[in-house]
């Protein structure tokens, strides 16, 4: 398996923009020794042609622009932009419904069908509750929402046949906590 982390800041990134903090002054003054980072995220395959997110970040399209490896590939004799992309981006796991979790979604609702696996509540909130997250069922096929369950292992397979071995296993781990500032007060 192999892991990129494509962010590494907390929310807002680094600096962040309502931040007088020493360092980030000290970073818009040029006087830090560091570089600008954007907010946290991953990507990681096992394959190197197939690629996961673990979460979608709102810096997410700006970190696909700076990774080759997330490019699609050129369209082979086309003058004109292929609809369809070929992402080398399958899909999504979502470890909660917060924004910095979910609004890079956003980013690809262009008529790329994906999966995203996320647990029935988090997947309840964006598609029922959010309104906005609707943007996701305009590719043919629509993305595919895959159910994680708060115990047990999943075994994801990248080709078609069920019946050879998945490629890896994905394994979820329930923190408790509360439902994000967005979601209304019946839940």
């Amino acid at each position: 398996m192999r892991v990129k982390v494509l962010g590494s800041a907390a929310g807002g990134g680094f600096p962040q923009w309502n931040c007088g903090c020493q360092n980030c002054r000290r970073f818009r003054a040029g006087k830090f020794r560091g570089r600008a980072r954007s907010q946290t995220q991953l990507a990681f395959t096992t394959d190197s042609k197939v690629w996961f997110l673990l979460g979608a970040s709102p810096d997410l399209r700006t970190q696909i622009v700076a990774t080759p490896e997330l490019w699609p590939e050129a369209a082979s004799g086309h003058s004109v932009p292929a609809v369809q992309s070929g992402s080398p981006i399958a899909g999504v796991f979502l470890p909660g419904a917060d924004v910095d979790s979910v609004s890079g979604l956003l980013h690809l609702r262009e008529f790329e069908t994906f999966f995203v696996f996320a647990t029935s509540a988090v997947q309840r909130i964006l598609q029922k509750e959010n309104h906005i997250f609707r943007v996701l069922e305009r590719a043919e096929p629509p993305v595919k929402w895959v159910t994680l369950s708060s115990k047990g292992r999943l075994g994801c397979h990248l080709e078609q046949d069920p019946e050879k071995a998945p490629e890896f296993f994905c394994a979820t781990v329930p923190l408790g906590g509360s439902y994000p500032d967005y979601v209304g007060t019946r839940r």
